[in-house]
């Protein structure tokens, strides 16, 4: 496939965070009515990386949303839809663009850059290799991802917290 492949450039130590208007909050919300925050995170290093969710919810409510919040993450599985996919590279895109748009970002974003891939890639080639990414790159991602055993870490209240082997 023509998606995400050796040539991606892997920013190392960077840590990506979900937003608070996401399927996961979506997925999440009927199941609490105390403050809640669920959101996706990455982590990259140069040839390695991790992949996650962080769930913050009250304690008896703690298993709900995190079920959810995996369940949203099985449903990858198919893939999404193309608009969904759509809309993900463009905010890819703008995320990029931004981050080139000063001159403390574009420094530090080249400077990774060329750490982990060697050379910096131009905007242009960011741009195009989000262009790359099919909803066939998505299945497959979600598949490792999903098919990888969670780690579970909790602290406070674990009572209601769910056992590793039931959110599989």
């Amino acid at each position: 496939s023509s998606g995400i492949n050796a040539e991606w450039p892997l920013r190392p130590g960077s840590t990506k965070w979900g937003g608070s208007h996401s399927k996961l909050v979506a997925a999440a919300a009927p199941y609490t009515q105390n403050p809640f925050s669920t959101q996706c995170v990455n982590i990259n290093n140069v040839n390695s990386g991790m992949f996650g969710i962080r769930v913050s919810a009250a304690g008896e409510e703690i298993g709900d949303v995190l079920k959810a919040s995996v369940g949203v993450m099985a449903g990858l599985n198919t893939g999404v839809s193309d608009e969904a996919l759509n809309a993900a590279k463009n905010k890819l895109k703008l995320e990029i663009l931004s981050t080139y748009e000063s001159n403390v970002g574009l420094r530090a974003a080249t400077g990774l850059e060329s750490i982990a891939a060697g050379s910096p890639s131009s905007t242009a080639q960011l741009l195009g290799a989000i262009d790359t990414i099919t909803n066939d790159d998505v299945k497959e991602a979600a598949k490792r991802m999903n098919n990888s055993p969670p780690i579970l870490v909790s602290y406070g209240n674990v009572e209601h917290m769910p056992l590793q082997r039931e959110l599989q």
